[in-house]
Parts: C-alpha cells; sequence; structure tokens
C-alpha cells in the first residue's frame, strides 16, 4: 500500500496537472513578490506573471490552448485592453500570411504538382548509378521546393518519398543509408524554414516582432537576399557532412530512377495553374523591390510595398479559387480549409502579442531587462553581445521548441542591445538563422518528432554527425552576419 502511495505521488509530479499548478505558482509567485523597482512597474510585474508561466507551459506541456489563455490572462490582469490583445494578435499580420501561405501550399500538394516538380528532379539521367549525384539532386529538390511550401508538410512528403527509395531499394530503417538519407531531409527541412518566409512560420514571427517591437521593417526580398545564399552555403555542408557520415550507398547504384518516376502521375491541368499562380505571387512579392533598386516602375512598386506581401498571396487563392479546369476549381477552399493548422496560427498570433508588452515603456520591461543583463557584458561590442546571445540560442533550440527560444532571445537581445549601436534588423535574421539550427533531439522544433518519432532516425545513430553539422552551421550563421548588416542597413 505505501508502496503504490508513493507511485501515486511520483505520477502526480511527473502529470501534466502538476505542471498546469506550477504555471499557476509561478505567475503568483512573480504577481505579489516581484517588487516594482529597477525600471520595472506595477503593470510590467503583471505582463511578466502572465509571461512567464506562458512560457513555461509552452516549454512543458503544449503551445495549444495555452495561448489562448495568455489573451486571457493579459486582459484580465488588466495589462492590455480587450481591443489592443485581438489587433495585436489574430489582427496582426504574420497569423493570416500563414493561413493563406497554408491555403497555397495545399493546393501545391493536392493538385500533385508538389510530387511532379520531385519527380522530374530525381529522373535526370547523370544521377543513374550514381549514389552521391542521386542524393545531391533528391536532396536539393527538397530543400528547392521548400522554400515556397510550408516546412512540416515538406517534412512529410520528403520523408514519405524517402521511405519509398529506401523501400525501392531494400534499405530497412537502421541502416547507414536510410539514415543518412532521413537525416538530409530533417537537415534540408531545417535550411528550408529558414532560407524563405514564404509559408514559414518563425520567419514570419521575427518579421512581425521586429515591426511591433522595434519599428523595423525587414521585406522578403531582404529576406531571400540572405536566406538564398544561407542555403547554398548549407546545402554544400550538408553533402559534406553526409559524404563524412560515409553510408553505404551501394543499393542507391541499382535504382531505377525511370521506373520510380513513373508512380508519380503526370501533371494535371490544374497542377499546372497552381504552379503558375505560385510563381506570379512570388514575381508580386519580390519584384517591387529590385524594381526601386533600378529605378523602373516606381510607382507601381511603392504601390505594391505599401500593400504589403499579403496581398499577392491572396490575389493567388482567390485566383486559384476561381480558375476551372475541366470542369474543376483549381483550388477547393472549403477542402482546404480542413487543413489549416489553427494551433500553429495561434501560436503565431500569441508570440507577435507577447512582444506588445514587453516593448510597453509603460511596463518597463525592457528597461529592467538592461538593467539585470547590462552588467553582464558591460564592455562587450555589439558584435560581441549578438555572439554570446547567438550561442545561448543554439544550445537552447535543440533541446526546446525552436520558436519559443526565438521568442525568449529576442526579447532578451532588445533588452541586452538597447543603447547600442547594434543592427537590430541584422540581429533578428541572425537570430532566425541560429535558432533553426535545431535537430538535435526529438524536441527541437516542430517538425523533428516526424523524423524521430517513427525511429526514421534516433539520437543514438545520429549524434555525433548531427554534432558536427550543427558546429558547422553555427559557423556558416555567424559568417552571414556582415552580409545581414548590408542587407538590412540600419
Amino acid at each position: 500500500m505505501p508502496s503504490n502511495s508513493l507511485q501515486s505521488k511520483s505520477d502526480f509530479f511527473k502529470s501534466v496537472n502538476f505542471r498546469y499548478i506550477l504555471a499557476f505558482i509561478i505567475a503568483l509567485a512573480i504577481a505579489f513578490g516581484l517588487p516594482p523597482e529597477n525600471g520595472l512597474t506595477p503593470s510590467g510585474v503583471r505582463a511578466l506573471a502572465v509571461i512567464v508561466a506562458t512560457l513555461f507551459l509552452w516549454m512543458t506541456v503544449n503551445t495549444h490552448w495555452s495561448c489562448i489563455l495568455l489573451f486571457l490572462a493579459l486582459i484580465m490582469t488588466e495589462v492590455m485592453t480587450p481591443a489592443a490583445v485581438w489587433e495585436n494578435s489574430l489582427g496582426h499580420f504574420a497569423p493570416f500570411l500563414l493561413l493563406v501561405f497554408t491555403l497555397l501550399s495545399y493546393c501545391l500538394s493536392e493538385t500533385g504538382a508538389i510530387d511532379n516538380v520531385a519527380a522530374w528532379f530525381i529522373k535526370r539521367p547523370f544521377v543513374k548509378g550514381k549514389p552521391y549525384a542521386f542524393l545531391a539532386v533528391f536532396l536539393f529538390s527538397n530543400i528547392l521546393i521548400g522554400l515556397f511550401m510550408q516546412n512540416i508538410a515538406m517534412a512529410i512528403i520528403y520523408m514519405d518519398l524517402a521511405a519509398k527509395v529506401c523501400d525501392k531499394i531494400g534499405v530497412k530503417k537502421g541502416e547507414s543509408l536510410y539514415t543518412a538519407i532521413a537525416l538530409g531531409v530533417l537537415w534540408g527541412n531545417c535550411i528550408l524554414s529558414v532560407s524563405s518566409p514564404i509559408a514559414k512560420a518563425l520567419p514570419n514571427v521575427l518579421i512581425g516582432l521586429a515591426y511591433t517591437q522595434l519599428g523595423i521593417t525587414i521585406t522578403y526580398a531582404q529576406w531571400f537576399a540572405v536566406g538564398i545564399p544561407f542555403a547554398i552555403v548549407m546545402f554544400g555542408v550538408m553533402m559534406l557532412c553526409l559524404r563524412i557520415m560515409n553510408p553505404d550507398v551501394t543499393p542507391l547504384k541499382n535504382l531505377d530512377t525511370e521506373e520510380f518516376s513513373k508512380q508519380t502521375p503526370s501533371l494535371s491541368g490544374r497542377g499546372k495553374v497552381a504552379l503558375i499562380a505560385m510563381a506570379f505571387m512570388i514575381l508580386l512579392i519580390l519584384l517591387p523591390d529590385v524594381f526601386l533598386i533600378m529605378g523602373i516602375f516606381v510607382p507601381l512598386a511603392e504601390y505594391f510595398i505599401r500593400i504589403g506581401f499579403t496581398a499577392p498571396a491572396i490575389i493567388a487563392v482567390v485566383a486559384l479559387c476561381l480558375i476551372r479546369v475541366k470542369g474543376q476549381v483549381v483550388l477547393d477552399y472549403e477542402q482546404a480549409a480542413k487543413n489549416i493548422p489553427m494551433p500553429v496560427i495561434i501560436f503565431i498570433a500569441a508570440v507577435v502579442l507577447m512582444g506588445v508588452p514587453i516593448s510597453d515603456e509603460a511596463n518597463g520591461i525592457v528597461v529592467w531587462l538592461g538593467n539585470i543583463f547590462g552588467p553582464l557584458v558591460e564592455g562587450m561590442t555589439p558584435f560581441g553581445i549578438m555572439t554570446v546571445l547567438l550561442v545561448g540560442t543554439l544550445l537552447i533550440t535543440n533541446f526546446m521548441s525552436s520558436a519559443v527560444t526565438m521568442v525568449l532571445f529576442f526579447n532578451i537581445g532588445v533588452a541586452m542591445l538597447a543603447g547600442t549601436t547594434a543592427n537590430m534588423a541584422a540581429f533578428a535574421l541572425a537570430l532566425g538563422l541560429v535558432s533553426n539550427i535545431s535537430f538535435l533531439t526529438p524536441a527541437a522544433a516542430l517538425q523533428t518528432p516526424i523524423f524521430y518519432g517513427p525511429k526514421h532516425i534516433t539520437m543514438a545513430n545520429t549524434v555525433k554527425i548531427n554534432l558536427l553539422f550543427l558546429l558547422l552551421s553555427f559557423i556558416v550563421a555567424m559568417a552571414f552576419i556582415p552580409l545581414i548588416s548590408i542587407v538590412v542597413p540600419m
């Protein structure tokens, strides 16, 4: 009986309910135990109580319904008015942008456009009988296509393709080649997750935080100017690490790529229209900045910049809902709406909302954080402070949600770099790069469970090569800071 009682108590302390209680205790301890001094105001104390408790829930439970609780807590503690909460959360452009891009990603996937593009890469004649050429083309296509697709969807699609390839050549889970291919897909997914802001949650969260808290606008063209070169360099690093891993690639010599690609139905008319609409949307987003630099079509470029990059995405969605091919709409909105990841969208809304009370001068949180962390980095250059922050980000992001890590270190960075000559837009972009170097553990990012959960890879058979790739990725990210500073000047 005593043994059962001890077991019951042990189970309770490991339970989700205990974490809920602990979050509530944390909130109360801050609300009634933290003095409003050192720059912090009473409303700032209440804001911190809500924010810290929410971060605890995000790290230990989930980022789902606790986001809605954040909305309620900020209202009931009178940190923000109800109107301000709605305006700065679901009324922000970031969650709506992800919603629209999710509809486009669904259309590209459902019409078979993605499968056809992937098959085109796989059946290139020069890869036949050349294992590393096949690996390079297959993994490159994952990154290239993924620049314009939702990263979770890409993780699912390409891991499924990888599993089919391995099944075709008789390679099973746990074997070195299976692990190498799966790991390449995961690494590629991390690269594409940050190289492009199109249909990606974290880049858009950072763009939103930079605008909301710092008044800085980071355009998609600026992000791509950093992200595309980063993706190219990181692809080379990825292939180098796979070569160092040296899996047994012999089975790939016998893969009949033509026969494999024949299993993919030919591209339908709907798929062609979907690809054209996506390409047109990307041009509408990127060309205005190019036109301004070249000094041509300036009024038109300024107009599209004023209406923002959400408008071209909506234009593409509306067009696909209207256009019919052989009597069938290209995008079935009702079906597509069923695939909208509402938890992710609500999470993005909560993340951008969290930045509002932190940056509000009436709360004094930034000043308070600056007074706490300032002495720790006293005498350091802005680049030195950024380096410390990015190292901390790298360490934490591989053991808990990359999104939570990014938000946490962004706000610490705002406080620590306040009053310095640091380029805050460059810091935000660099933080985005480092936050996505997250693949070491199953808890590192939203997509990692897709690979670790079904045991496509395990920590045991990937930890050494993962650590090498992690180190090289961080070196590349740090080397990109000068380029970032040129692309997004102060």
